[in-house]
């Protein structure tokens, strides 16, 4: 449907497309939380259920309601580091800019190797570290990604700027 929609020139039939997408969009999400809060319901102290919800209500931009979740999902070992990854973007879609950012170094500490969820990671604090005006570290997270991965996301591009503006 994106793909569609992004074929079709200006005008009110876009624009009719694009609300009737945000529409279905809308309805998809309310459907999985109301179907994952059944879950809850029926399991409350399941972490995984917690997960699924919480990451329900994320997509649905509905970040309040999705804390408590989070917060119960990432005591599972297996859920954790996505449980605090996805709390962590609560925090910064709320603009509490701090939390978000102890939630990422906190998962950054239980993270060795540089595989994809690192490198997710290290992005994310890259961009709170920018709003928060803290430019060094804004360019160490994305300087560490570059190291190892030169194609991820747009790096190359903020990090080759980063030395031609004279930084």
């Amino acid at each position: 449907m994106d793909e569609i929609v992004g074929q079709m020139e200006a005008g009110p039939e876009l624009d009719a497309k694009r609300e009737e997408l945000r529409h279905l969009k809308r309805q998809r999400n309310e459907k999985l939380i109301g179907e994952a809060r059944e879950r809850v319901e029926r399991n409350p102290t399941d972490p995984q259920v917690r997960f699924e919800l919480g990451q329900h209500l994320f997509n649905a931009e509905e970040f309040t309601e999705a804390i408590p979740h989070l917060q119960r999902a990432r005591n599972n070992p297996h859920l954790r580091i996505r449980a605090i990854l996805l709390l962590g973007r609560c925090y910064e879609a709320k603009n509490m800019h701090d939390l978000a950012e102890t939630q990422m170094k906190e998962a950054l500490g239980e993270l060795t190797a540089m595989d994809p969820t690192k490198k997710e990671v290290l992005y994310s604090l890259a961009l709170i570290a920018q709003k928060m005006g803290k430019k060094d570290d804004y360019l160490d997270y994305l300087k560490r990604i570059y190291e190892a991965d030169y194609g991820y996301r747009d790096v190359a591009k903020r990090v080759e700027e980063s030395y031609s503006s004279g930084n």
